[in-house]
């Protein structure tokens, strides 16, 4: 009986490290909500909630993802990008915007 209990607490204590308690890495998908902003306003297709993200998946524009690496659940980053010149957005391209960025869950 004392093996299966050490077993079960063993098995207990691993589920609660891989909740996102070493921070996200690369492969894993971060559940995120999200609001772009532009000169400290909102912008129109910049936000979020409940998005699932895969880390190194390039979905988003470059720095956006390596920006999230170690974010751990329930943490919130002010993620600084600059859209591409050439960004298919004109009131975006080339230009600098923050991202207010809450990691809700992490799946490994």
């Amino acid at each position: 009986m004392k093996k299966v209990l050490g077993t079960m607490m063993l098995g207990a204590a691993v589920m609660l490290g891989g909740c996102g308690s070493n921070g996200a890495k690369v492969g894993d998908t971060v559940i995120i909500d999200f609001v772009g902003t532009l000169n400290g306003v909102p912008f129109d297709g910049g936000t979020a909630t409940g998005f699932p993200l895969k880390l190194g998946s390039n979905q988003f524009v470059p720095g956006f993802e390596s920006q999230l690496i170690g974010a751990r659940v329930g943490e919130t980053r002010d993620i600084k990008i600059t859209f591409p010149a050439n960004y298919q957005a004109p009131n975006l391209a080339g230009k600098e915007t923050v991202f207010r960025v809450k990691i809700d869950d992490i799946k490994r």
